[in-house]
């Protein structure tokens, strides 16, 4: 197809053939290198940031949320874009856009000036991370996307332990701004020459390539049908308010325990082990094989995160409990992202899912920018952080009972089919 990119390929495989590895694995490095410079290297920028500028907290951490934001409202944008022209184009653009925009945050001495510049890093986001790479990969494996999508999952896992440290390095012995500037260029190089490097060889037998789903108008028509389907609608309710429920927890839940009384060395310790858990809950999913169900993996995600919540409201602050909720927390956590980038395609199919996984996105996305504002604000208006974890694990409930759901409305259906 004239104009596609290097990541169009046929959306269905010959059955038999190999899977493409070597470009999951090119995505693979695409998402550690994205994630850890994107998101995770913020975290060690904060506190330098503040210091140097004397901007407020909140200010400099309404960059970050305004970011998500961003991420969430361009996530529908770029489904469809890819749905059209693939991913390569887009993610290489995404990787110049977020180098530049990232390069661009050591330059800034005015608060418009650094929130601009958080737009962009936003919407580098919305074309690099783990979307429009589980749409490449689900594309190019055919019926074996989720063995793509999990070989995804288990390098991108390790962003945060990598670059959360790198960047403190970096930061200690250049400063923040030179931080910046180099990671930027990074991204701007390494990821762009990554995304568009090559295609998989793995094409259909008859080697023509996939052509693009619908035109515009049809597209939006076919939406109003996704919407009106009970299993999008509840798979939207769920990952929104686990999404909600996790950039929750990560924004506040220092602040919040250690004005319960937790200590913070025993805290630091114990949420040092999401991470590492992350990735002990995807090998899990590894070792259960290719055949996982979305809803039974995603429901014991669920009941693992909200057990990690319930040791946080009834049990001490020691180690040992806080790090239970760590190993409880974290390996949930790490099953969701897979069931995140697998759902879609169990229930809906393969044919579309660019522009359906970006139609979920975008609610789950907004829903992380907005959830640490609400959660600060109730906090604020009661005086009680308690009331941060109650609704918390409110938010889990929720996105539980819409799992269950989920599980009823898809068996209802399964037997309205046979």
């Amino acid at each position: 197809m004239p104009g596609a990119s290097h990541l169009t390929i046929a959306a269905s495989q010959k059955e038999g053939t190999k899977p493409p590895w070597g470009f999951a694995w090119r995505l693979a490095w695409g998402q550690l290198l994205s994630w850890g410079v994107l998101y995770y290297a913020f975290t060690t920028l904060s506190a330098p940031i503040h210091s140097e500028t004397g901007w407020s907290r909140s200010l400099i951490n309404g960059g970050l949320s305004l970011g998500l934001l961003t991420w969430g409202v361009l996530a529908l944008p770029v489904g469809m874009w890819i749905q059209r022209r693939g991913a390569g184009n887009i993610m290489t653009a995404g990787s110049l856009i977020g180098g530049v925009a990232f390069a661009t945050l050591g330059l800034v001495n005015e608060p418009w000036h650094f929130y601009l510049a958080w737009i962009g890093v936003g919407g580098a986001m919305a074309t690099l991370l783990y979307d429009p790479a589980f749409a490449a990969v689900t594309v190019a494996f055919g019926s074996r996307y989720k063995q793509g999508i999990v070989l995804i999952t288990l390098l991108a896992g390790f962003a945060g332990t990598v670059f959360i440290p790198l960047s403190h390095l970096l930061v200690d012995n250049f400063g923040w701004r030179q931080t910046c500037i180099g990671l930027g260029i990074v991204v701007a190089g390494i990821g762009a020459a990554i995304h568009r490097r090559g295609e998989p060889g793995n094409l259909p037998a008859n080697g023509e390539a996939r052509q693009p789903h619908c035109r515009s108008g049809i597209g939006f028509n076919a939406f109003k049908h996704d919407f009106s389907d009970r299993r999008f609608s509840l798979l939207a309710l769920w990952f929104t308010t686990y999404s909600a429920a996790f950039s929750g927890l990560i924004f506040l839940i220092v602040p919040a325990m250690t004005s319960l009384g937790a200590t913070p060395g025993a805290l630091l310790a114990a949420i040092a082990l999401i991470g590492p858990m992350q990735v002990v809950g995807r090998l899990l999913i590894v070792a259960r094989g290719p055949g996982f169900s979305a809803i039974e993996a995603g429901r014991w995600a669920m009941i693992s995160m909200t057990l990690s919540l319930l040791i946080l409201l009834f049990l001490p602050f020691t180690f040992a409990w806080l790090a239970c909720f760590a190993v409880f927390f974290g390996m949930g956590n790490g099953v969701m992202t897979i069931v995140k980038g697998t759902a879609i395609a169990e229930f809906f199919g393969r044919e579309r899912y660019p522009e359906l996984n970006g139609a979920i996105a975008a609610p789950s996305m907004i829903s992380k920018a907005v959830s640490p504002f609400l959660l600060s604000a109730i906090w604020d208006q009661s005086a009680e952080p308690i009331l941060v974890f109650i609704t918390l694990l409110g938010l889990l409930l929720a996105g539980l009972a819409a799992v269950y759901c989920l599980a009823s409305e898809a068996a209802r259906m399964d037997q309205v089919h046979e």
